[in-house]
């Protein structure tokens, strides 16, 4: 596979110019298109996040126009990726709704979750994050402190394997300003999203692994159809010269 890189630009600015206001059916076919939706919520650098300008940028942005250029250069349907915003924790809800036909936001592997799950695309872990300064300086010492993590996020379960006092917030840009203002002792995300903080200079991340894990794309339950299509996607993906590139640009862990 040849770099797409020149490419992805414009896919990315077609995608990101419909988020938040399509009203397609998911999986809508017209004669010469089949539009995807895609649940998101872009609150999770350098998964995908909001610019300056408001527009959503990161790994999992760049790897949807990737996935719509390929399927566009290899495939007899036309196919476009539109993204609709909304909070994580609504996500799932609005698959199983068929709302949305994909969900793409950094999602880990938990069981409860009755989806179907795309093969895995990146490596990931759960991390403590506590403020820099901190007299917390070993994941031994989570036991009784105050923690935040993600609501609906398996950061929920690791902070509470822990042994923390877990408040679950819908958002990580809200976890990680309670943080900030000493609101909570630590905070429970994933690696690539606490390494992004940290070099900010105002977190520290906490040696050791609470959760290893993968992340992966997930549609409706019995969908299998999409899936298979994702899957197609994500094995040219990881297989291009783009991949290991893309991980490399956002610092995010690539799958072996």
């Amino acid at each position: 596979m040849t770099s797409k890189f020149l490419k992805m630009g414009l896919a990315a600015a077609m995608a990101m110019g419909v988020v938040g206001c399509s009203s397609s059916a998911p999986a809508e076919e017209t004669e010469d298109q089949t539009v995807i939706t895609i649940g998101i919520s872009p609150d999770y650098e350098p998964y995908e996040s909001l610019n300056t300008d408001n527009e959503m940028v990161g790994f999992d942005i760049d790897m949807v126009a990737w996935f719509e250029d390929y399927l566009n250069e290899n495939e007899d349907t036309s196919y476009k990726f539109e993204f609709k915003q909304m909070d994580f924790d609504n996500i799932v809800t609005q698959i199983q709704g068929d709302q949305i036909d994909l969900g793409i936001s950094g999602f880990t592997y938990e069981e409860s979750r009755k989806v179907e799950w795309s093969e895995p695309y990146l490596g990931s872990a759960q991390v403590a994050v506590v403020p820099k300064g901190s007299d917390i300086t070993s994941i031994d010492q989570l036991s009784g402190k105050s923690i935040a993590a993600q609501t609906g996020a398996t950061g929920e379960q690791a902070a509470a394997d822990a042994g923390g006092e877990v408040t679950g917030l819908k958002n990580v840009q809200d976890i990680m300003n309670a943080l900030s203002a000493n609101q909570y002792d630590a905070a429970v995300i994933d690696s690539g999203v606490a390494k992004a903080y940290e070099e900010s200079g105002n977190f520290t991340v906490l040696d050791g692994v609470l959760m290893d894990e993968k992340n992966y794309i997930i549609a409706k339950e019995g969908n299998t159809e999409m899936i298979d299509l994702v899957n197609q996607c994500i094995e040219a993906f990881i297989a291009s010269e783009d991949y290991q590139a893309m991980c490399e640009e956002y610092g995010l862990t690539a799958v072996e």
